[in-house]
Protein backbone atom coordinates (compact mmCIF):
# COMPACT_ATOMS: atom_id res chain seq x y z
CA UNK A 1 0.00 0.00 0.00
CA UNK A 2 1.09 3.55 -0.65
CA UNK A 3 -0.36 7.05 -0.21
CA UNK A 4 -2.42 6.76 -3.40
CA UNK A 5 -4.28 3.70 -2.13
CA UNK A 6 -4.74 5.04 1.42
CA UNK A 7 -6.21 8.50 0.76
CA UNK A 8 -9.51 9.50 -0.75
CA UNK A 9 -10.13 12.95 -2.19
CA UNK A 10 -12.38 13.80 0.75
CA UNK A 11 -9.51 13.11 3.20
CA UNK A 12 -7.33 15.86 1.75
CA UNK A 13 -7.37 19.62 2.21
CA UNK A 14 -9.40 21.14 -0.68
CA UNK A 15 -6.76 23.85 -1.24
CA UNK A 16 -3.84 21.40 -1.54
CA UNK A 17 -2.27 21.27 -4.98
CA UNK A 18 -1.80 18.00 -6.81
CA UNK A 19 0.75 17.78 -9.61
CA UNK A 20 -0.23 15.87 -12.75
CA UNK A 21 2.65 14.73 -14.98
CA UNK A 22 2.31 12.89 -18.28
CA UNK A 23 4.25 9.63 -18.43
CA UNK A 24 4.83 9.98 -22.18
CA UNK A 25 5.42 13.64 -23.07
CA UNK A 26 6.26 15.03 -19.61
CA UNK A 27 3.61 17.78 -19.60
CA UNK A 28 3.04 18.94 -16.04
CA UNK A 29 0.05 20.77 -14.68
CA UNK A 30 -1.36 21.45 -11.26
CA UNK A 31 -4.90 21.13 -9.91
CA UNK A 32 -6.29 21.63 -6.43
CA UNK A 33 -8.10 18.85 -4.63
CA UNK A 34 -11.31 20.92 -4.91
CA UNK A 35 -10.97 20.89 -8.72
CA UNK A 36 -10.49 17.12 -8.68
CA UNK A 37 -13.59 16.73 -6.49
CA UNK A 38 -15.67 18.67 -9.05
CA UNK A 39 -14.47 16.27 -11.78
CA UNK A 40 -14.78 13.06 -9.79
CA UNK A 41 -16.61 11.64 -6.79
CA UNK A 42 -15.41 12.72 -3.31
CA UNK A 43 -14.94 9.11 -2.26
CA UNK A 44 -12.57 8.29 -5.10
CA UNK A 45 -9.14 7.07 -4.05
CA UNK A 46 -6.15 8.88 -5.52
CA UNK A 47 -5.02 5.88 -7.56
CA UNK A 48 -8.48 5.76 -9.17
CA UNK A 49 -8.29 9.45 -10.06
CA UNK A 50 -4.82 8.85 -11.50
CA UNK A 51 -6.19 6.09 -13.73
CA UNK A 52 -9.11 8.25 -14.89
CA UNK A 53 -7.00 11.29 -15.81
CA UNK A 54 -5.36 11.57 -19.24
CA UNK A 55 -2.77 13.97 -20.63
CA UNK A 56 -4.33 17.12 -22.09
CA UNK A 57 -1.52 17.83 -24.53
CA UNK A 58 -2.65 17.87 -28.15
CA UNK A 59 -2.25 14.42 -29.70
CA UNK A 60 -0.91 12.76 -26.56
CA UNK A 61 -3.76 11.54 -24.31
CA UNK A 62 -1.57 9.05 -22.45
CA UNK A 63 -1.54 8.07 -18.77
CA UNK A 64 -0.43 10.48 -16.06
CA UNK A 65 0.99 10.19 -12.54
CA UNK A 66 0.04 12.23 -9.50
CA UNK A 67 2.37 13.91 -7.05
CA UNK A 68 1.65 16.02 -4.01
CA UNK A 69 2.95 19.57 -3.76
CA UNK A 70 4.30 20.71 -0.41
CA UNK A 71 4.01 24.50 -0.67
CA UNK A 72 7.76 25.07 -0.90
CA UNK A 73 8.65 23.51 2.44
CA UNK A 74 12.31 22.66 2.57
CA UNK A 75 13.45 20.05 5.02
CA UNK A 76 17.09 19.33 5.66
CA UNK A 77 18.57 15.87 5.76
CA UNK A 78 17.94 14.59 9.28
CA UNK A 79 20.13 11.49 9.30
CA UNK A 80 23.74 10.91 8.60
CA UNK A 81 26.74 8.73 9.08
CA UNK A 82 28.39 8.90 12.46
Amino acid sequence: MNWKTEYQLQDMDPTQKVGIICKKCGLSQSLTVAELITRFDRQLYLYEAERALLCTSWGCGSAVRLELSHDGLMEGFQGGLA
